[in-house]
């Protein structure tokens, strides 16, 4: 682990910029890619490995860009494992979820590494048909406040609890379309070591997928979060997220067992935290 240990009003206040940067699963919420919400048979097993690489320059807060040269980048891994089974009549997935990366902020020239907070909880499908191709799910996902230089302003880790509540639902349209549509809250204790209060977090997911064939789709998503504006002793640290993203996908089945994934991101509006892009690979493997 590489951590500066200078502390600066002004490292203090871009690490609060840094917190809640990163995309894709490494977050307290964890962001369902297209088609993860696809129920599977129980038995099944999924080894996932995501490589994510968010940058940001510029940060609003209200509206209005605040600093327009953070220089905030962020090299991630997540491994994820995934285990279908039967609980009664129904399909759930337990699951565990641990991040790690480095993070860099060359507006006050800061290094941070090592673990983020491991997230684990599970998705319960009240409908999984896989030959109509329709879905709907139900997950809880706990973020455990155990990563490195959680008081430093490390994006993957954020010193507190959180809790995840999402439904998801998929439905084909047609041999060749998909839509996927996902709701989700998350709770957040106080801050551990600040007693910073954070409001919830709601966001809204829309995937379309286009299936190349029966191994290969893309896929353009859109994402809106709304709240978790946070606050310390009645002062705003961060203002009420109204922010848009807009991702766009590849997907294909190498072989029976393996996927390669490809993702471009692009916050395209932001009212309060940086404006992020970037890019994330996922490898899977099913057995």
């Amino acid at each position: 682990m590489n951590t500066r240990t200078h502390r600066s009003p002004l490292r203090a206040s871009l690490a609060l910029c840094a917190l809640g940067l990163l995309t894709g699963t490494a977050r307290a919420d964890v962001r369902p890619d297209p088609g993860d919400y696809t129920g599977l048979p129980a038995g099944t097993n999924l080894l996932l490995g995501y490589a994510q690489f968010p940058r940001a320059d510029k940060v609003y807060s209200h509206g209005n860009q605040t600093v327009s040269n953070l220089d905030l980048s962020i090299n991630a891994g997540i491994f994820r494992y995934v285990h279908f089974m039967k609980l009664g009549d129904y399909i759930i997935d337990p699951q565990i979820i641990v991040p790690f990366g480095t993070q860099k902020i060359g507006l006050s020239d800061s290094k941070t590494s090592g673990l983020g907070d491991v997230i684990f909880g599970g998705t319960l499908w009240t409908l999984a048909d896989l030959t109509r191709g329709e879905h709907l799910g139900w997950s809880v996902f706990f973020t455990a406040p155990t990563g490195s230089d959680r008081n430093q302003g490390f994006a993957l880790s954020n010193n507190r609890w959180a809790t995840d509540l999402q439904v998801g639902y998929i439905r084909k349209l047609s041999d060749t379309w998909t839509l996927d549509l996902i709701g989700e809250t998350e709770f957040y204790q106080d801050q551990r070591d600040t007693k910073a209060r954070k409001d919830p977090l709601y966001q809204g997911h829309a995937h379309l997928r286009y299936f190349l064939s029966g191994a290969t789709y893309l896929a353009g998503t859109y994402r809106h979060a709304w709240g978790a504006r946070e606050s310390l002793n009645g002062a705003d640290i961060a203002g009420r997220k109204n922010n848009g993203t807009a991702m766009l996908t590849w997907a294909s089945f190498v072989d029976k067992q393996w996927q390669v994934q490809l993702q471009y991101t692009q916050d395209v509006k932001v009212e309060d935290g940086p404006k992020v892009n970037g890019v994330q690979a996922r490898v899977l493997y099913v057995y």
